[in-house]
């Protein structure tokens, strides 16, 4: 007896001791903490100079007067000293940018497309991914001037004609010669600062001049003056042509240019046109930018006292400006408005 109650103790002995050992054998993991989610930080650092500087165009071009306007504005919001450049235009302003030479520019979207892509030779296969949109502009119409009893009437008659199409770098400078080629039509083009170019032309040195701009275009108004309403034609893009060039270069759409806006006009203009942005370096400080451009959306009139083609310079032409990402100011401004904002546009650091 005694020895089977010491059997049913060793038993259960053993049994504990198998159960203290399998105890000591499992761990109870700690529990699982997910990973917090940082914000992303962009990899570069901004700026907030203590000047800025606009890049325009040529003087006498839309550009250069509503630059002039825009640098007052944003000089009155930021507190600091900002001045225009004189420039080669739109393409160029994405370049100095690009470059890190200005802050501040202005372009078009044809050229907007090609720089953010890295498309046509002018870009050196080189993306412009510094450049960042602000806000829209106004149309851009494209638009000819020659003089009347010259036989040029439309755009098909410059065929072996001396025609200036400003800066090389600007709106009409780079697409006017594929329009050319395009439509097969042989010119002679000359590329300058609109306003030498059609002091060129009233001393018989060019048969036409084309201008890609807000309107009215300040050095085409000078012509009509010097040489009297009467003795200009103003010519556009409709018809056939303006159908071709459209399914070229599908930033382009109809325009017309009121009869009011140049005295030369009897009637309206039909021809096409193409939006212009405000652009910036990415590099910019955000609230710079977040003021420049509150400031300038909310002052309409400051805007016009630069140039009347400010009168389209309204947040509510934001659809306009579909191809370079906001900046994160802009993009800040436009969603206090209630904007829904593309996620194309929204800037890598901003994601």
């Amino acid at each position: 007896m005694r020895k089977k109650s010491l059997l049913i103790v060793f038993c259960i002995s053993m049994l504990v001791l198998m159960l203290a050992l399998a105890g000591c054998g499992k761990t109870t993991a700690p529990p699982v903490t997910p990973p917090v989610q940082e914000p992303e930080v962009p990899d570069f650092e901004t700026v907030a100079p203590s000047n800025l500087t606009v890049g325009t165009a040529s003087v006498g071009g839309t550009y250069y007067l509503y630059g002039q306007g825009w640098a007052n504005v944003a000089q009155e919001a930021l507190g600091i000293p900002v001045s225009v450049e004189v420039t080669d235009g739109p393409n160029h302003n994405l370049i100095l940018i690009q470059d890190g030479e200005i802050m501040l520019g202005m372009t078009t979207m044809g050229p907007a497309y090609e720089a953010w892509n890295g498309l046509e030779a002018w870009t050196g296969g080189l993306e412009h991914t510094d450049v960042r949109s602000l806000f829209p502009m106004y149309n851009t119409y494209v638009h000819y001037i020659a003089d009347a009893g010259k036989g040029i009437n439309s755009l098909r008659d410059m065929e072996g004609k001396r025609v200036g199409l400003g800066p090389s770098a600007g709106t009409i400078g780079t697409f006017g010669p594929r329009f050319f080629d395009l439509l097969g039509i042989n010119a002679n083009v000359q590329h300058g600062g609109i306003g030498d170019l059609v002091e060129n032309q009233g001393d018989g040195l060019l048969d036409a001049n084309g201008f890609a701009a807000g309107i009215p275009v300040s050095a085409f108004v000078q012509y009509e003056v010097t040489k009297g309403p009467q003795n200009v034609v103003f010519i556009g893009i409709d018809g056939e042509d303006r159908e071709t060039i459209k399914a070229e270069y599908p930033y382009f759409s109809n325009a017309i240019i009121p009869a009011d806006k140049y005295a030369s006009l009897n009637e309206d203009l039909q021809t096409i046109g193409v939006w212009n942005v405000a652009i910036a370096s990415k590099f910019l400080d955000e609230e710079y930018v977040y003021k420049i451009v509150k400031a300038t959306l909310e002052n309409n009139q400051a805007m016009m006292d630069g140039h009347a083609a400010a009168v389209e310079t309204l947040a509510e032409n934001f659809e306009y400006m579909d191809i370079i990402p906001l900046h994160p100011g802009a993009m800040r401004y436009f969603q206090e408005k209630g904007y829904t904002i593309p996620a194309h546009l929204i800037p890598p650091e901003a994601k």
